[in-house]
């Protein structure tokens, strides 16, 4: 007996796209929303219609203001950018259409490190900040701890 998948293709969800839906379903302004995170409107924009990525600092942001934790927004972002890498496969006839992407020149070895570098201490700053924050909130060394150390997959 031949069984038959009539499903679709995962096409991969920006997080942005996600986002959009949530403050619409919250009746939240995107320029206010924007103005409330300390984002140029047109920035927020950019993130929701899938040109810009969620950094650990907007995350952040967004999850002070939303209430959802900030990991959920990165793991969201991370598993669409490891969807893009995968190959687009053709299934029953069906194509998806990905979201334009945008190639960069490749960076010569010293602006690659320099990048690497700036990237650790960005990381470094925000998981500072996060941990601070939560520091106010009342979490105890342990809970910052654990909270900081979750994995983004």
């Amino acid at each position: 007996m031949e069984t038959r998948n009539n499903t679709r293709p995962h096409l991969p969800q920006h997080p942005g796209t996600i986002l959009k839906l949530e403050l619409r379903e919250r009746g939240i302004r995107q320029k206010a929303f924007a103005e409330e995170i300390g984002m140029r409107p047109s920035h927020l924009s950019a993130l929701l219609n899938g040109y810009r990525n969620i950094s650990p600092q907007v995350a952040a942001k967004i999850e002070a203001v939303l209430q959802i934790p900030a990991h959920v927004w990165l793991n969201l972002q991370n598993n669409y950018n490891l969807d893009m890498l995968r190959p687009c496969e053709v299934v029953d006839g069906y194509t998806p259409q990905r979201p334009p992407t945008f190639v960069l020149a490749e960076p010569s070895k010293d602006e690659q490190g320099l990048w690497d570098l700036a990237f650790r201490a960005g990381q470094k700053d925000a998981m500072n900040r996060m941990s601070h924050k939560l520091k106010e909130m009342g979490f105890s060394k342990e809970q910052i701890s654990e909270i900081t150390t979750l994995p983004i997959a």
